[in-house]
């Protein structure tokens, strides 16, 4: 089930200003060879700048809703290197070898069970050539917090449709240490002129990771860590960090 598919005009909007990681992928893919390959792509918050950037970029995402927004992002061109395919990430079958692959903002987070995990991995393995580079960039969880996250309706910003429809966006969020899970509910209500409101909501689950959990998975299919930051400006990564970006090269086995 696409459980972006109601929302997804909505959330390209949302989080078209969210900028804070594009820098750091765009400068890994200069100093990485490609071509380039980012996986559950969204609605191209990275994967057009990076072709904008003249690397030949592949994108992949489970939603069709999501990936017809691409080519209303404010840099799209139909002349970029970016080509974009609808596919579920753990059963993707690639037809050629890329050196970089990513996931971004928590996008990894949408996969439940070991199973996935390991499905997912072993797909960026078979796409990426030998000693080519995976990144996966996620939250870190503080167990000091995980236990606030009760549910609670809160407003979370607002913003403007291309049409002049005003946006409020709410979310409520618990999460259930147990299953390492955050249930995830977004509300959008778009208030039209005349002051009529429609409501449309999405919900998901997003499965935190630890890191040696994460270390263990992407030894086991067959990924070596070779750096771990906490924010996209490399800091080094401690329990006060607000990401943990995990970067992994394929082993060199053919």
């Amino acid at each position: 089930m696409d459980a972006y598919a109601s929302i997804a005009s909505l959330y390209a909007i949302d989080f078209a200003d969210v900028l804070d990681d594009v820098d750091f992928y765009r400068s890994l893919a200069r100093h990485t060879p490609g071509p380039i390959v980012e996986f559950m792509c969204g609605s191209g918050r990275v994967c057009v700048p990076l072709a904008c950037d003249g690397h030949t970029v592949t994108g992949v995402d489970i939603s069709a809703a999501m990936l017809s927004h691409i080519p209303a992002h404010t840099q799209y061109r139909a002349s970029l290197p970016l080509t974009t395919i609808q596919a579920d990430m753990t059963e993707w079958q690639p037809d050629q070898k890329y050196g970089l692959a990513l996931v971004a903002l928590n996008s990894f987070m949408h996969l439940q069970t070991t199973a996935e995990h390991l499905a997912a991995l072993q797909v960026a393995h078979r796409a990426l050539r030998p000693g080519g580079t995976l990144v996966i960039d996620l939250f870190n969880p503080d167990m000091r917090h995980l236990p606030d996250y009760k549910g609670d309706l809160v407003l979370d910003k607002q913003f403007e449709m291309p049409d002049g429809r005003v946006v409020q966006k709410f979310v409520a969020q618990w999460s259930d240490t147990a299953q390492q899970r955050i249930h995830v509910v977004f509300m959008y209500d778009i208030n039209d002129a005349t002051q009529r409101i429609q409501r449309v909501n999405a919900s998901f689950a997003m499965r935190y990771f630890w890191r040696f959990e994460l270390e263990h998975l992407l030894a086991r299919a067959g990924f070596a860590v070779t750096d771990v930051y906490g924010n996209y400006d490399l800091a080094p990564y401690d329990a006060e960090s607000s990401q943990l970006i995990v970067v992994a090269q394929r082993d060199k086995k053919r």
